[in-house]
């Protein structure tokens, strides 16, 4: 059989990343259309190896980085796209590739207690062991960060857990070894804008403040067919800059 000798893109993502051809938000949209990690491929001259799911917290995203590092050969970039911080994965037994995945403030008569309580701040320090983690793990691979979204819906307790997050993350004894091994793969760290950084949603409503041009609908803010085109060229762009010299 023949195999390509290109190099490979590993994108890893929710659902900001994943490929999926209905959704129970837009059942009336043709979700078919190329998503931002093979048009990113296909300005590399790149294989794309697509690995989002809806859903999926960053617990999912750093297993599966781990897993295609262990089976993929001949990557040529990793790119990880991080997902909502305080969402929660289960891998199903036996079947290893299912997962269940829970967006806390979906979750009923749990959400005070789980969102509203202790969970944005172990959310927060678990994150930033997470980033952490996956640099490790990539080791010399060649790998961009950005983060896609902190929250879909941002209720008003959410704006207050956005000024915790940025707190925690400057007070983290973390800090200081992202700031000096990770920030600079790391698009729009330290990703909060109260603290100047800055998240994929805030790139599309800077680009398109009206949510009208690059978003599937006002009700469903996923990335439409243009949006995820905006991504790849973005990230395109950063790429050059992080791997100067790379591209010819």
């Amino acid at each position: 059989m023949f195999k390509s000798s290109r190099k490979k893109l590993i994108a890893v993502g929710c659902s900001f990343t994943q490929h999926y051809l209905t959704s129970n938000m837009s059942p009336n949209t043709d979700f078919d259309f190329p998503r931002w990690p093979q048009h990113l491929a296909d300005m590399l001259d790149m294989e794309c190896v697509n690995l989002g799911k809806a859903g999926a917290g960053n617990d999912y995203i750093l297993a599966k980085t781990v897993d295609a590092t262990l089976k993929e050969k001949n990557i040529g970039l990793v790119v990880i796209m991080w997902s909502e911080w305080q969402r929660m994965g289960f891998q199903h037994h036996p079947d290893w590739n299912r997962w269940t995945h829970i967006t806390p403030h979906n979750m009923g008569i749990w959400k005070k207690f789980i969102l509203e309580n202790q969970n944005v701040f172990h959310a927060t320090r678990n994150t930033l062991r997470t980033f952490i983690y996956a640099e490790k793990i990539l080791n010399d691979i060649p790998y961009m960060f950005v983060q896609g979204t902190i929250s879909n819906k941002l209720f008003e307790f959410q704006k207050n857990h956005h000024r915790i997050i940025s707190k925690e993350i400057i007070s983290s004894p973390y800090l200081n070894y992202i700031e000096n091994n990770i920030s600079d793969k790391f698009i729009g760290w330290p990703i909060m804008r109260q603290i100047g950084g800055y998240c994929i949603v805030d790139i599309l409503d800077k680009k398109d403040p009206s949510r009208s041009k690059f978003r599937i609908s006002k009700t469903d803010v996923h990335p439409n067919a243009e949006g995820h085109k905006f991504i790849a060229d973005f990230l395109y762009e950063q790429y050059k800059e992080i791997y100067r010299g790379v591209i010819q």
